[in-house]
């Protein structure tokens, strides 16, 4: 018995207040993977975290809170980081776009970011604030960070003239493919499609579509 309060006192006293919400964190990311946003229940990422359900509302009052939370401790860090070197980067066209799409395929092969697309596609109809904060947050930045180093390949001849928004958009389709793929087939594939090559190649072969004035791979 007295082993067992020595444990308690210990885990007190490790529970600070960032352990508790790394905690319900990690608990809510396992309900909404298991039962989709709808059906995550508060109590059950309560339990699953070992605190009690008023210490979930005291950090996170509501689920949007949590899925918010969620982006903001998986993604957001990737994304202020691409963001931060797109907006930064001066140099060819190509290097930066391998950069990015290896960044990509990181984050997939990491096995935490799929679940939120996932999320998104079943549940923004009946949850839309979920799909406007991860298109403001995460998509958004994403979409004008590459604009502007497309603006700038373009001004200097580096591609041919083009809407930069719109090949933006068409950049980071094969990103959002590869993380579909990732939950929906690699689970009953017997060797899980890698997204790195492929998103390597599809660089090569986006280049070869704007005009690219360098070299590409054989892709």
């Amino acid at each position: 018995m007295d082993g067992e309060a020595t444990g308690g006192r210990k885990r007190a006293k490790r529970a600070t207040p960032e352990v508790r919400q790394a905690d319900i964190l990690d608990a809510a990311l396992s309900e909404f993977a298991e039962h989709g946003f709808e059906g995550a229940r508060m109590e059950d990422v309560a339990r699953h975290a070992r605190v009690s359900k008023g210490t979930v509302y005291l950090y996170y009052p509501t689920k949007q809170a949590l899925f918010e939370a969620l982006v903001r401790r998986d993604i957001a860090p990737r994304v202020a980081l691409a963001e931060l070197f797109l907006k930064g980067y001066d140099g060819p066209v190509r290097p930066a776009l391998l950069r990015i799409v290896d960044m990509a395929a990181a984050a997939i092969a990491a096995g935490k970011l799929p679940v939120y697309p996932k999320l998104l596609i079943a549940e923004a109809g009946r949850f839309p604030g979920l799909a406007a904060f991860y298109r403001r947050e995460v998509v958004g930045r994403m979409l004008e960070a590459l604009s502007q180093l497309f603006a700038k390949a373009a001004a200097r001849g580096e591609i041919d003239s083009v809407n930069c928004e719109m090949t933006a958009h068409l950049f980071i389709a094969p990103m959002l493919k590869a993380m579909m793929w990732s939950f929906v087939f690699a689970p009953v594939e017997d060797e899980p499609f890698p997204p790195g090559p492929y998103l390597q190649a599809h660089v090569d072969v986006f280049l070869r579509g704007l005009g690219y004035k360098g070299e590409v791979e054989n892709a």
